[in-house]
């Protein structure tokens, strides 16, 4: 019984710190997104509505990544929110935009952070953070191309989704990994051979959403498959 205590605190806490840095990432790519189109906006209303959608994003960023324990990208979270309130009490459209501005480099740096944190490594490069301001900002503000940034926005975000939550169930696997080993349950290693990831296809179908509900699912299916097969385990030990 204490085996399976102990392994039940394990996983519940490897799945709780994957939640939250998913969706500090979710948040953190929202950010990105709106700062982007508040900086891109040409005219203060949709400016200013963007800037605060943005704001309501790295507020959300800033309550996961702590429990995520990446505390590292508080400070770009901080710099971006001050940045984001000077936009919304900025008097025009060019103070506005000029926070704006500030506020999308602090998004990309909490992106770069964030990375950091999911693979313990050096951050890769990415195309988002090697993009130079003229290729981000859209010098007229067309329709259309609003559209294709539109999609294109959430496609990024569902990849960068998808790249985090692979990289936590990962981590959670090595978990149940190491665990089952030490407690000699190969059903607990087996149940990871199943799984299938989702391809670029797969995300184009579906909305950020869908991909989100995907991979919590995944989450506690493993979680779940895990303990049931330590269970099975603990019966034949006694």
């Amino acid at each position: 019984m204490k085996i399976n205590l102990l392994f039940i605190v394990c996983l519940l806490f490897q799945i709780s710190v994957s939640a939250n840095c998913a969706n500090a990432y979710a948040s953190a790519s929202y950010s990105l997104s709106h700062t982007k189109k508040s900086l891109n906006a040409n005219n203060f209303e949709h400016q200013q509505y963007s800037a605060s959608r943005a704001l309501e994003a790295f507020e959300k960023a800033k309550e996961l990544v702590t429990v995520c324990g990446c505390e590292s990208s508080l400070n770009a979270i901080l710099d971006g929110i001050e940045n984001l309130e000077d936009s919304l009490e900025a008097a025009d459209w060019e103070m506005g935009r000029y926070y704006a501005k500030r506020a999308f480099g602090n998004a990309q740096d909490l992106l770069e952070q964030l990375d950091i944190c999911s693979s313990n490594s050096t951050p890769p490069s990415s195309e988002v953070s090697n993009k130079s301001e003229d290729e981000t900002v859209m010098a007229e503000d067309d329709p259309m191309s609003l559209l294709v940034e539109s999609e294109t926005d959430e496609m990024e975000m569902k990849i960068n989704f998808q790249r985090l939550a692979e990289l936590n169930i990962s981590e959670l696997e090595k978990t149940i990994r190491e665990l089952a080993l030490l407690f000699e349950c190969d059903k607990a290693l087996n149940i990871m051979k199943s799984r299938k990831t989702r391809t670029e296809e797969d995300l184009k179908m579906e909305l950020l959403s869908a991909t989100k509900t995907h991979y919590i699912s995944q989450t506690v299916s493993i979680h779940n498959k895990a303990l049931f097969a330590l269970l099975e385990c603990s019966k034949h030990s006694n």
